[in-house]
């Protein structure tokens, strides 16, 4: 695993890029502080130097959400 990779969070209908150029502990920390707001989280190029992280924020059919 490469130290220097790099992950970029795009909301998956729109485009929209939620975080750009972030380590792995960014990404984590967004997750945590996002995971009811998005769902789906799925990674492509994650071999490469920059991964892109693929969420969305429409829920899912099958996902059983409590409202808060």
């Amino acid at each position: 695993m490469s130290a220097n990779r790099r992950y970029s969070i795009i909301l998956e209908h729109t485009g929209q890029v939620l975080l750009e150029q972030a380590s792995l502990e960014q990404v984590e920390a967004f997750w945590d502080a996002n995971d009811a707001l998005y769902f789906g989280l799925h990674i492509e190029d994650a071999q490469s130097d920059h991964a892109r992280v693929f969420v969305t924020d429409e829920i899912p059919e099958d996902e059983d959400v409590v409202p808060a």
